[in-house]
């Protein structure tokens, strides 16, 4: 799949490694999503995305259902 959009999403709540892969892994099993780039330092994660299949809010929500602000 080849992503149409690139987007910078805010995250709070992320504290290492482990939180990135969460947030990571909750964000790239989402349909329409190619990657989802987290880091924790700059509270934000980086996603490219198919807006034909997925909006923002959905991504929102999958964030935030895995624990974090969003």
């Amino acid at each position: 799949m080849s992503a149409a959009a690139h987007e910078y999403l805010p995250v709070h709540g992320m504290s290492c490694g482990g939180c990135e892969q969460k947030v990571r892994d909750a964000v790239e099993a989402l349909p329409g999503v190619d990657r989802a780039l987290p880091e924790h330092i700059g509270d934000e994660v980086e996603v490219y995305y198919d807006p034909a299949v997925i909006d923002l809010e959905a991504i929102r929500a999958a964030i935030r259902a895995a624990g974090f602000a969003a």
